[in-house]
C-alpha cells in the first residue's frame, strides 16, 4: 500500500464524528468516499454473523465506486481500534445501512461484512492518532451495537 493512500485515509479519519465504545473502540458512520474505497481492495473480509473469512470481491469495490461516481455514496461504519480500522458494510439494502439495523426489525438480521486495515498498514502515526481521538470522544448511543 502506498504511503499516500494511508496518509489520506488517516487525514480523513481525523475529521469524523467519532463516538466511543469501551476504552479504545471508536465508531463513526461515514460515506464510502475515495479515501475509504481505495483502502478496501485485497483485504480479508469477514462475514457476520459467523465470522467466515472471504476475500474482498472486486465487484464489491466496483459497486462502492459506482455509487460514489453516481453521487450517491453508500454508508459504511468505520471502527477504529488500536489494532487497525474496520470497514463495515452490507450488501443487502446498503442505502439504509446501518441505521435500519440499529433500530431493530428485519434489517438487524442481514449479513454484514467487515474489512480490516491493520494498524501497520496505516503508518507510524495511526496508533498515536487513535489514542488522541479516543481521549476526546463521547460514549456511543446505546442503540448502536458493540463493534
Amino acid at each position: 500500500m502506498t504511503t499516500e493512500l494511508a496518509l489520506a485515509f488517516n487525514e480523513m479519519l481525523k475529521t469524523l464524528a467519532w463516538c466511543k465504545q469501551g476504552e479504545s473502540t471508536l465508531v463513526a458512520v461515514h460515506k464510502a468516499i475515495p479515501e475509504v474505497i481505495f483502502m478496501m481492495p485485497d483485504r480479508e473480509v469477514k462475514v457476520f454473523p459467523g465470522g467466515v473469512a472471504i476475500k474482498m470481491q472486486k465487484s464489491t469495490v466496483s459497486h462502492f465506486q459506482k455509487a460514489y461516481d453516481d453521487g450517491e455514496p453508500l454508508n459504511v461504519v468505520l471502527v477504529s481500534k488500536p489494532e487497525g480500522v474496520e470497514i463495515w458494510y452490507r450488501k443487502v439494502a446498503p442505502t439504509e445501512f446501518p441505521y435500519d439495523a440499529w433500530s431493530g426489525g428485519a434489517a438487524s438480521a442481514y449479513e454484514q461484512q467487515r474489512a480490516l486495515i491493520p494498524a501497520d498498514n496505516l503508518g507510524d502515526d495511526y496508533v498515536k492518532m487513535q489514542a488522541e481521538l479516543s481521549s476526546k470522544c463521547k460514549e456511543c448511543p446505546t442503540m448502536m451495537p458493540p463493534y
